[in-house]
């Protein structure tokens, strides 16, 4: 980090220089930008840098870029983007915002933008459901339709101009082969790339002579999607036109890999679904898996090039590193065929938390989950709130009656499998015979099998079991004065079948462990370090 950079960060970050004097300044560090959030607003300065794709070199430059944000971005929101402000050094040496002395840098000015308004808060929060997905992809497709195009846009998704950023993409991270992506990964993506922009090179043309070509976002992930009422994008490109102009394809692609990479692929398929409601081309999802391809391989550079930067601590360049090589894998994933089913077994005592990550884990893949607690109430024609205080092993809970309640739910899954669907059984599968029964079953239909173990400290098992009592919202039967017998029946798992499990405990981060199963469930990323 140079000199100047150092000075303006450490004037920025005292609350007393902004004219609303805000409690408390934060910094967070882009790779291209500094953005302090000052209490309701944020101002966001350029890095003095040039990095081939942009240049904020200049004084000059980096107003002109400021403004361009500004402009370009309330294209898509209303009353988030302020305007420019200026950042003086006043005659003493002193760096303010209230117009002392000479000008020395330029800020985009913004409105904070709640956190839980965000998408990928927003998602993490469960906050999201498929109303708001589908509000999402119409938002998305209005904005693509009312874009500017014209020839002199269109000229940016000619196929010459593609071949040019994806071959632009393998130059700039040569230098990370064998550091956040492995030189076979690296032919893999470059081969299939250029060798469908080859067999596709009409297809791309017909694109721009159907006027798909427009002045887009450019940088659609996540992070841009604001959930108010109307839904907004903010942090468009605004330093490269050659990256905001293109197919209208490439745009939502972004998002889709996004909600892929994020653990969320049924939301991604659903967005896929709603944004092309009434598109009858034939290459349209041929030309989406390799937008995907090329937003995912974007990603995994933009990333690397952090571990460049002297001023990212090593815990930032480690964490840095991880999401790159794992952006680069799906990139050559969404190559590859898809992987075969999974079979999903969730194990654990009554209130280790096993239903509630199912049904986080079913939401996420667009499957409708297996639940021995519904089976049961089902299979004896009781109301799912129709709780049973049936001592252990005794009434709607004797031995026969579970072999029988696990029968029914081995052959609902068995059905589902032959289809080639995902399949999720949420039940405590405290005997290693039943455990056994789902792995030959996933042997059978030559599917994957995966089973994850919940546990947790039998205090906070006491909590979970009173408070789902009192709530009374719940079809478990499962209660505190249970628990004791449940668990000395329970046949802990042998090192066999540890060989092909995962484990979850409270301490583990819930949506980051979610968001690694869906990865190897659904595009084979294997699972690290859970």
């Amino acid at each position: 980090m140079n000199a100047y950079i150092e000075r303006l960060m450490r004037a920025l970050t005292n609350p007393n220089v902004y004219p609303h004097h805000p409690d408390s300044v934060q910094v967070v560090q882009t790779h291209i930008s500094i953005v302090f959030l000052s209490g309701a607003y944020v101002y966001k300065i350029k890095k003095p840098l040039s990095l081939g794709f942009l240049d904020f070199t200049t004084l000059d430059k980096r107003k002109f870029f400021c403004q361009q944000e500004v402009d370009l971005n309330s294209r898509f929101s209303k009353d988030i983007y302020i305007g420019v402000t200026t950042i003086y050094e006043s005659a003493a040496g002193v760096i303010n915002l209230i117009g002392d002395g000479r000008e020395i840098e330029y800020a985009v000015l913004m409105k904070i933008i709640p956190e839980d308004k965000i998408l990928r808060n927003a998602l993490a929060l469960n906050l999201v459901d498929e109303l708001i997905i589908d509000k999402v992809a119409a938002a998305i497709r209005a904005y693509h339709s009312g874009a500017t195009g014209g020839p002199q846009i269109s000229v940016f998704g000619t196929p010459e101009v593609i071949a040019q950023n994806v071959m632009e993409n393998f130059y700039q991270t040569e230098d990370f082969i064998g550091e956040t992506i492995s030189a076979e990964t690296f032919q893999c993506i470059k081969r299939q790339s250029l060798g469908f922009m080859e067999k596709n090179h009409d297809t791309l043309e017909e694109r721009v002579k159907a006027g798909n070509i427009r002045d887009c976002h450019g940088d659609l992930h996540l992070d841009h999607v604001v959930l108010f009422d109307q839904i907004m994008l903010v942090d468009c490109i605004e330093f490269n036109d050659r990256f905001r102009y293109s197919d209208c394809l490439a745009d939502i692609a972004f998002l889709l890999m996004d909600l892929d990479f994020s653990g969320y692929p049924a939301f991604s398929n659903r967005v896929l679904g709603q944004y092309l409601l009434g598109c009858s081309d034939d290459n349209t999802r041929d030309l989406l898996r390799f937008y995907k391809v090329y937003r995912a391989y974007v990603r995994g550079k933009v990333n690397s090039f952090t571990l460049k930067e002297s001023e990212i601590d090593t815990k930032e360049r480690i964490r840095a590193a991880s999401i790159a090589s794992n952006y680069f894998k799906l990139a050559r994933a969404y190559f590859e065929s898809a992987p075969e089913p999974t079979l999903v077994i969730m194990c654990g005592l009554m209130g280790s938390g096993k239903s509630f990550l199912a049904t986080k884990l079913a939401m996420r893949l667009g499957v409708e989950l297996i639940r021995s607690d519904v089976a049961r109430k089902d299979s004896f024609s009781l109301a799912h709130s129709n709780h049973r205080l049936d001592n252990y092993g005794e009434g709607i809970y004797t031995r026969a009656s579970s072999e029988r309640i696990y029968r029914m739910m081995f052959d609902e899954a068995a059905m589902r499998l032959k289809r080639r669907e995902n399949v999720i059984i949420d039940a405590s599968f405290g005997k290693r015979v039943n455990r056994m029964t789902a792995v030959n079953l996933a042997k059978e239909h030559n599917t994957q099998f995966l089973l994850i173990y919940c546990e947790a400290p039998d205090d906070m098992i006491h909590s979970r079991l009173d408070k789902r009592v009192k709530q009374n919202k719940d079809p478990s039967d499962g209660r505190w004065e249970l628990f004791e017998q449940q668990k000395a029946d329970f046949e802990i798992l042998d090192l066999e079948e540890k060989c092909g499990y995962v484990k979850y405990i409270p301490d583990i981060d819930i949506s980051e462990f979610l968001t690694r199963i869906t990865r190897q469930i659904s595009f084979g990323i294997e699972i690290t370090k859970i």
